[in-house]
């Protein structure tokens, strides 16, 4: 509970100074900043809990399909780097010159190489670096992430992949975690059917980690993806019972340049989408009267509403809760709380 409280304390405290202070003075929009990271990383530590919770009751899924892994840990890496620049410390990749492919969840492998470049970025001083290396070893991947950080201690390693374990605990509490990345990256990795294991010459030594994968036999050219036109002003429908959600996010899509209409309900998103006509349809799940399944499967029935793209924006983030979106008829799902930038690339392109 203390790493899951410890974001509110500065939420509140901004909260007042947004309350009392001049909104264009300069404590307001540090107020603002703490808001949007504290919020970020409040985010991130219940969607750990999450995922290892499901991993350990068995219920996470993965959506396998082909995936150039060189370019997912290119794209990993390019998302890290600012992370890295902010922190001093010098981010070195190696990658082969050819794809690699691999049948994975897009996602989560995602989420595998990012988690290992964020606990090597936490755990190097200032002026270290961090070297990313991808590589094929036979009939697999291979996925290292080399430091030369603090370093392991060896009655340590063994228990590195352990959920909360005390050592592990002890670091992450003074950088603000749950010593949980390594965790999820384990059990995701094993999802694959890959392995993953940690070496370290001892504490002020740095640490490697590495991932193997199994790879994809054969080889077959990439598929290209239809170049989408320049961005455009979209009508919008949200439909959420949350009022706070619902208007805060009609400010921010209007913000955007887009035309926005709100309904609370889904009986009343239903009614307010044929006098709109929207392209698109941000719709949560959990709603009063009918559910948002049920809105989707309206939509996909009626000719005069289908074209539109539906996504759901929904607190239901599991496997199960994705799939059944997907066949309701939503072309996207997006876990709340949404990033904002993530949210207008969507919107733009739907």
């Amino acid at each position: 509970s203390h790493e899951l409280r410890n974001p509110l304390a500065p939420i509140r405290t901004s909260l007042y100074v947004l309350e009392h202070a001049d909104p264009a003075s300069e404590s307001a929009k540090r107020s603002m900043s703490v808001i949007e990271r504290q919020v970020t990383q409040l985010a991130r530590l219940v969607d750990d809990l999450l995922d290892v919770t499901r991993i350990t009751q068995g219920r996470l899924q993965v959506r396998r399909e082909r995936l150039d892994l060189r370019a997912l840990v290119r794209s990993a890496a390019d998302d890290h780097r600012p992370i890295f620049i902010a922190n001093g410390v010098r981010l070195e990749t190696r990658l082969p010159s050819q794809s690699i492919w691999v049948q994975a969840d897009s996602v989560r492998m995602s989420q595998v190489v990012g988690n290992l470049l964020s606990n090597a970025v936490k755990f190097t001083p200032r002026g270290g670096w961090v070297q990313l290396s991808l590589e094929l070893e036979g009939a697999g991947a291979v996925l290292r992430v080399r430091d030369n950080g603090i370093g392991i201690d060896p009655e340590v390693l063994g228990r590195l992949f352990q959920p909360f374990s005390q050592a592990m605990q002890t670091l992450e509490r003074i950088r603000g975690g749950l010593g949980l990345g390594l965790t999820l990256v384990k059990g995701l990795v094993e999802l694959h059917e890959g392995t993953v294991e940690a070496t370290s010459g001892g504490f002020g030594k740095g640490a490697e980690l590495t991932v193997r994968l199994p790879v994809e036999q054969g080889s077959a050219q990439a598929s290209l993806a239809p170049k989408r036109e320049g961005n455009r002003p979209r009508r919008v429908l949200v439909i959420e019972d949350g009022a706070d959600a619902a208007d805060s996010l009609k400010e921010a899509l209007a913000l955007m340049g887009h035309e926005v209409r709100v309904a609370y309900d889904g009986r009343t998103g239903i009614v307010e989408a044929y006098a709109f006509q929207p392209d698109v349809v941000l719709c949560d799940i959990g709603l009063p009267g009918i559910d948002g399944y049920e809105v989707a499967r309206r939509f996909r029935a009626d000719p005069e509403l289908q074209g539109a793209t539906l996504i759901a924006l929904t607190g239901y983030a599991s496997a199960d809760d994705r799939r059944r979106a997907a066949e309701a008829g939503f072309s996207r799902h997006i876990a709340k709380p949404p990033r904002i930038e993530e949210l207008e690339e969507i919107v733009a392109g739907g």
